[in-house]
């Protein structure tokens, strides 16, 4: 049983909001809440070093900088997911309803944009 492949593909079907997403995996899923973490945890070091006092004295202090900047790590996570799902959605909407401005793109082979190669030897 042989699948066929496409030959076209419809520009809107990149920005479709149907279409599922691949998965962000780890590393992308906590860098703002481990980035803004780190920055309440620093911002606690400078308010003590700006105290004259030992940096990591207070240990309650740089666990509220790192639960504050998790909450806003978090936020800001989601702050720019739905950002970035809006703009989809509008580019999609254009692209859906301006069709003659967007035609079908043709799949090509490597076989196809690849020149001929012999070895000179």
């Amino acid at each position: 049983m042989e699948v066929e492949e496409a030959t076209e593909i419809n520009p809107a079907d990149y920005f479709n909001p149907d279409r599922p997403g691949p998965d962000p995996g780890i590393l992308r899923k906590a860098w703002y809440p481990t980035l803004f973490a780190g920055v309440g945890v620093g911002m606690a070091c400078f308010v003590n070093a700006f105290n004259r006092k030992p940096i990591f004295s207070g240990a309650q202090q740089h666990a509220i900088g790192a639960a504050v900047g998790l909450i806003f790590g978090t936020s800001a996570e989601k702050w720019i997911q739905r950002k970035a799902a809006h703009r989809d959605a509008v580019l999609y909407q254009y692209i859906v309803s301006h069709p003659e401005d967007f035609p079908p793109i043709e799949r090509k082979k490597y076989a196809d944009v690849l020149e001929k190669w012999v070895p000179m030897r």
